[in-house]
């Protein structure tokens, strides 16, 4: 992810619009790239500051200062740098200082203090070599972190992310995000709607009679609080949406110090390649739930859902679970509504009271003041309100009572 302060767009007419790698800047940053990468890669188990010292050797021109900054730190993103394992410098720092101040109020006029002697008396004292005390004494210094682990890539996948990463930093600004999936496949409509019910991200489907798909997403300055979480998680979105064959994404922002009101777009034309795992499963939360209730061992079995309910007029139904009786083969679904809006959730209950086609389990957080007397006992929908987590055994028991 990029910092603002990396983000380089340009404005016109009252949209903002990033300023991909194309062409000739392209071709020249592809060499520039290439040696980032090698820094990286030549640099693992050696010390930050000589990782630091590496990336700046690269060449580049001054013009193209801010793109390899952005680069070096999409690289830097996939680094894992941490301390060595060894005694604890702050222990050592103590016992060094204590024998030099004790030593120090012991010199005469005109003695100087023996620091080897000082080293040999804190080694003593902790039972360490005096070459561990050297080396130990300010391990813990930032710059003194190796380079573990790095997840290679490609200089072409380094430049394609980087592209990508101007469109997340972007949206970072948003209030409200659109995206319309016009003739997209069943398939990666579900992945799409799955990614986002992933991150959490507040969110409303709706298919209008041509049967295209339209997601209306809060931006993270829609909100009051939590914007920065909330931004990261619409930023780790948007792959998902990159790898939709037919859709086009518009997004309302507020932009600078002065809160400018401006748009962003973006389409298939821009040639955006993802390079983000594509989600799978359900939210952690949810799939921890799912672990805990294959532990009640009963005739129910849960797995992550791939149905879509699409309402003639209704905002579409994207369930996250569906339970299984494994001896009559009933189904019930299970949607969650966590880091949701209220306003979500009565959408939601006045789509099945005009009608809902299967039995199905609404999970709403208590924060979100909904009571659960609200359906009435023929609803083909039970609510149930939770107060941090969704528990198994809960469930089962509406399950078994349906």
């Amino acid at each position: 992810m990029l910092t603002s302060d990396l983000v380089r767009v340009r404005r016109k007419q009252g949209a903002v619009v990033p300023c991909y790698l194309l062409g000739k800047q392209r071709q020249r940053l592809t060499a520039v790239a290439t040696a980032l990468v090698q820094a990286i890669d030549a640099s693992r188990g050696k010390r930050r500051t000589t990782v630091t010292a590496a990336l700046d050797s690269v060449e580049h021109r001054p013009s193209d200062r801010l793109v390899v900054l952005g680069l070096r730190k999409l690289l830097l993103d996939r680094c894992e740098l941490a301390f060595e394992d060894g005694a604890d410098p702050a222990v050592i720092r103590e016992q060094v200082f204590r024998l030099a101040a004790s030593g120090r109020r012991q010199l005469g006029a005109r003695e100087s203090l023996d620091r080897e002697a000082i080293l040999a008396g804190a080694a003593g004292a902790l039972e360490l070599a005096p070459s561990d005390i050297e080396a130990r004494l300010f391990a813990d210094l930032k710059g003194n972190e190796r380079l573990m682990q790095f997840r290679a890539l490609s200089p072409t996948a380094l430049l394609e992310r980087y592209d990508v990463a101007l469109a997340q930093g972007v949206l970072l600004r948003a209030t409200k995000v659109t995206i319309t999936l016009a003739g997209e496949s069943p398939g990666r409509a579900r992945q799409l709607f799955r990614s986002a019910r992933f991150h959490g991200l507040l969110h409303r489907v709706t298919r209008d009679q041509e049967g295209h798909y339209r997601v209306e997403l809060d931006g993270p300055f829609s909100l009051f609080s939590a914007v920065q979480k909330y931004g990261f998680k619409l930023a780790l979105f948007l792959p998902a949406v990159l790898r939709c064959r037919a859709w086009q994404l518009q997004a309302d922002l507020v932009w600078g110090k002065q809160r400018e009101p401006l748009t962003f777009q973006l389409g298939p034309d821009q040639g955006l390649v993802p390079h983000d795992r594509k989600i799978t499963g359900v939210a952690p939360e949810l799939a921890r739930f799912v672990k805990g209730f294959a532990k009640l061992g009963s005739s129910w079995s849960v797995a992550p859902s791939n149905q879509v309910f699409a309402l003639p007029g209704e905002a579409v139904c994207v369930p996250d679970l569906v339970f299984t009786n494994d001896g009559t083969g009933e189904e019930v679904f299970l949607e969650a509504f966590g880091f949701w809006s209220r306003q979500a959730v009565w959408q939601r209950l006045e789509t099945i009271e005009r009608g809902f086609p299967s039995p199905i389990i609404l999970a709403v957080g208590k924060q979100l003041r909904v009571s659960e007397e609200v359906l009435d006992d023929g609803s083909v929908a039970n609510l149930y309100v939770y107060r941090t987590t969704i528990r198994p055994k809960a469930i089962l028991e509406r399950l078994e009572k349906s």
